[in-house]
């Protein structure tokens, strides 16, 4: 049922009910009202009866009839009765001729009282039709007007309702269509009453909501845009980009980085990156690094993470990572496909590097000291040693080139632990290596030139060669700084061969250390 009918209907019994309770109110109060009237009647009867039987000394019982047939027109009585003392009916006149046993009783019409004067006792009985005759007209009108009233209230309310719903129905066709997309509708408001209040008021929201899907039209459009030039320009990249949320789990990847993991779109057949690295190819020894990446990076994402795959290819990954108050850490991966530049520095290794010593060639020295020297810093100073074996030809001569080429791998291994991670040894060819000192000094050059002499005295291989064989293997050890002693390349390294051939003269097995004020150099030997 609808609010309106709901409305009508509660409206309408309400209005009954309480016109019945009105009307059954007033039902009594005119019952009380005729049965009061009636009982003075009957005393009205017995004080009249009284004063015509004391005027009248005989002929009682005809007084009496005279009497009631004169009550009984004058009353509407239907029935009036004198009887004896006994309750036989001496007089009977109405419809009835049998004596009434009833008593004087507010709810009754039949009445009896005693003759004034006499052991008789007059009876009689009222007509109810003339007695609740005006009450039942009374109440019959009151239900009716009550009944009509509420017909022409729910007339009314129904004429109210059908007007209050349509407008309300006109609301509700128009917020289904804005609800449907159509933003154009409105309401016509007439008067200033309630419902015009409140077409003016959608109305109003109307052209609110309006505006808001313009501007969020609009701003899609700009987003679409600006997500199609973003587009454009991360598939022009040879980069790979890749968007990752906290989970590491990719939200976007560009066409080069699709081509690099080998996916067949820009969207990712799964959104977690280690997954995906794993389909690419990454080999087995790496996927350790692979896991810490996945927990740790966004911890710690200062260094790039270089990873290999089987296909030969590697890919150096850095990561942009931001912090968002309500989604958390995210990042944007950037990728490089690094392969050439591998294998370019696998080959400047292998051209650079001495085979058997793994340390730098004597290309791999001039070009290290070429670049090393254009990266100096003002102030900075630039140490070069020459070293030569004391014994080694002996040793080669006596057992052999395998244990030649032994202790030319013992003495590149001693001279990379007497040195520091800055600092980079070379073999320059047979048993004569160099070192570079990166930011050095005096004091720098005479300790690391004395860690050097002392593990070749401690080595243990050497000293079995000395122990068994009475074969000494020792260096020789001349240094100079640049730019303190020498200020180019080629001085730098006439005087640094120099000073060790100062220090073969001085009895090997000690360092010579070019000075500024003589020829020979400072000399320390240990022996």
């Amino acid at each position: 049922m609808s609010f309106k009918w709901k409305w009508i209907v509660t409206t309408f019994l309400t209005q009954i009910f309480f016109g019945l309770v009105f009307s059954a109110i007033q039902f009594q109060h005119m019952t009380d009202a005729a049965l009061e009237a009636m009982h003075g009647n009957v005393a009205t009867m017995q004080l009249e009866l009284g004063n015509l039987l004391s005027k009248s000394g005989s002929k009682r019982e005809e007084v009496i009839r005279q009497y009631l047939h004169t009550v009984m027109l004058k009353q509407d009585l239907v029935y009036a009765a004198l009887l004896s003392s006994s309750g036989k009916p001496v007089v009977t006149l109405g419809e009835s001729v049998e004596p009434r046993t009833s008593s004087l009783d507010s709810s009754s019409l039949v009445n009896s009282f005693a003759t004034p004067g006499g052991s008789e006792r007059i009876e009689v009985e009222f007509d109810s039709d003339e007695v609740f005759g005006k009450r039942n007209h009374f109440v019959f009108f009151l239900v009716g007007a009550f009944v009509l009233s509420a017909f022409a209230c729910g007339l009314v309310l129904l004429g109210l309702g059908n007007a209050l719903s349509a407008r309300l129905t006109e609301l509700r066709l128009k917020a289904g269509a804005i609800q449907s997309g159509d933003t154009s509708v409105r309401i016509d408001v007439k008067g200033k009453d309630e419902l015009s209040c409140l077409g003016w008021a959608f109305n109003n929201m109307t052209e609110a909501i309006e505006l808001q899907i313009s501007l969020m039209e609009e701003n899609t459009l700009r987003s679409i845009a600006e997500k199609n030039r973003l587009d454009l320009l991360l598939s022009s990249l040879n980069s790979g980009v890749a968007y990752l949320d906290e989970q590491f789990n990719v939200q976007y990847v560009n066409k080069a980085l699709a081509r690099m993991l080998k996916t067949t779109s820009p969207a990712p057949s799964s959104p977690d990156l280690a997954v995906l690295l794993k389909r690419a190819g990454v080999v087995r020894e790496q996927q350790v690094i692979l896991n810490d990446l996945m927990t740790e990076y966004f911890r710690n994402h200062e260094a790039p993470v270089e990873l290999d795959f089987t296909d030969g290819q590697a890919l150096q990954f850095r990561f942009a990572i931001y912090r968002d108050m309500v989604q958390g850490p995210h990042g944007v991966l950037i990728v490089e496909d690094v392969s050439m530049r591998k294998n370019v520095e696998d080959l400047k290794n292998e051209v650079e590097t001495d085979p058997l010593t793994a340390v730098l060639n004597r290309r791999g020295f001039e070009m290290t000291l070429q670049s090393r020297l254009g990266r100096l810093l003002p102030g900075e100073l630039l140490g070069v040693m020459y070293l030569d074996l004391d014994g080694f030809k002996a040793v080669n001569d006596t057992l052999g080139h395998k244990a030649g080429d032994q202790i030319l791998k013992t003495s590149a291994s001693l001279l990379k632990g007497a040195t520091r991670n800055i600092d980079l040894v070379a073999r320059l060819g047979g048993d004569e290596f160099a070192i570079i000192i990166g930011r050095a000094n005096m004091q720098l050059m005479k300790n690391i030139s004395e860690r050097i002499i002392d593990a070749f005295s401690r080595d243990k291989l050497l000293g079995r060669i000395r122990q068994n064989h009475h074969l000494s293997v020792t260096c020789s050890i001349g240094a100079a700084l640049y730019p303190l002693h020498a200020q180019n390349v080629t001085d730098l390294l006439e005087l640094s061969d120099r000073q060790m051939y100062f220090a073969k003269r001085a009895g090997k097995n000690c360092y010579r250390i070019a000075s500024s004020s003589t020829n020979t150099g400072e000399e320390m030997t240990r022996v």
